[in-house]
């Protein structure tokens, strides 16, 4: 969890040997966006991530669109080496119907060329959803996480949702019905994630298949969140520069999502050692680490914290020193 009007720059980029055809399509880690089906009403937004994977400055033209139901825009026209920003396409559900491609051609004067990007959507008024997305919330690294909303399809009484799948093997997804009546049918679409997936954002696309003709396919963005089951704040301990026979403490607090204990700490000896609050049970400890130097120079240790919180319920944390003889 920026993107605004198009300005076209008229200044002239460093000089540089052409760059090679076809160079412009790798700067896009993406080119298609496929929103699935939607109701009436609301703007679809997605941004499409450019960066400059050259050793040149590049200079962004412009964006054209094929349809005027969707608009394309680029906050930033030149981009150094390694630079990146974003071609934000915007996308109106109230001015097309049905199935609807998009077509966006985003022109480089450096490169001399033109990406062609996607942005799909299928609108379709009789369907509509409690959500736009599957959010299964935040998880703990290494459990598992389960997330729904519901889904109806009016005038068609015979609507069925025939089959489920997911873009991973991370997650599965799955639906049952929960009313059909003359008027309409209500499912309830699921999906679960395995565990597996490292601390992160993560999305991924469920997609599950029906009856209809018109509507063959829902497709249906799936969130997570992967939290580590503990972790320390700071993440590092960074102690500033000691006299030789002097002491410094930091504190650090471990934090889980649940009570835990710490069972043993490992990695604190000589200059540097490291003291827990107390055995009990609780949400949050305090580390007590001390650095008292005996020789001047750098230390670099990594103590790890042992809890009873399960196979994720380690944490290392990276402690960095320097110390001087006293003046």
């Amino acid at each position: 969890m920026v993107h605004r009007t198009l300005f076209v720059l008229g200044f002239v980029l460093a000089a540089g040997a052409p760059l090679a055809a076809g160079e412009a399509e790798k700067f896009f880690s993406e080119k298609t966006k496929d929103f699935g089906t939607v109701a009436f009403g609301p703007t679809l937004v997605h941004h499409f991530k450019i960066t400059n994977t050259t050793s040149q400055p590049v200079h962004i033209r412009g964006a054209r669109v094929s349809c005027g139901c969707t608009t394309a825009t680029i906050p930033v026209n030149t981009l150094r080496p390694g630079e990146s920003t974003y071609m934000t396409a915007q996308m109106d559900t109230k001015r097309f119907i049905g199935p609807k491609e998009v077509f966006v051609f985003v022109d480089f004067t450096q490169p001399g060329e033109s990406v062609t990007l996607s942005v799909k959507a299928n609108r379709n008024d009789n369907f509509s959803k409690t959500a736009e997305g599957l959010t299964l919330g935040q998880v703990r690294k290494g459990a598992e996480g389960t997330g729904s909303i519901q889904v109806t399809m009016r005038n068609d009484p015979s609507f069925e949702i025939r089959g489920a799948t997911s873009a991973t093997d991370f997650v599965t997804a799955s639906y049952k019905v929960v009313r059909k009546d003359r008027g309409e049918v209500v499912y309830e679409l699921s999906a679960t994630l395995k565990p597996g997936l490292d601390v992160g954002s993560w999305t991924t696309d469920a997609v599950f298949t029906t009856s209809s003709g018109i509507l063959p396919t829902v497709r249906v963005p799936v969130f997570v969140d992967v939290v580590a089951a503990i972790t320390a704040t700071p993440a590092s301990v960074q102690f500033p520069m000691v006299k030789v026979g002097d002491e410094k403490e930091m504190t650090v607090i471990v934090k889980g999502d649940k009570p835990f204990k710490i069972m043993d700490i490992k990695g604190a000896e000589g200059a540097v050692e490291a003291v827990a609050d107390g055995g009990e049970s609780k949400e949050a400890h305090v580390l007590r680490i001390t650095y008292k130097p005996t020789a001047a120079g750098d230390v670099s240790k990594t103590i790890v914290v042992q809890t009873d919180a399960g196979a994720e319920g380690k944490i290392s944390i990276p402690v960095r020193g320097k110390a001087k003889m006293p003046e």
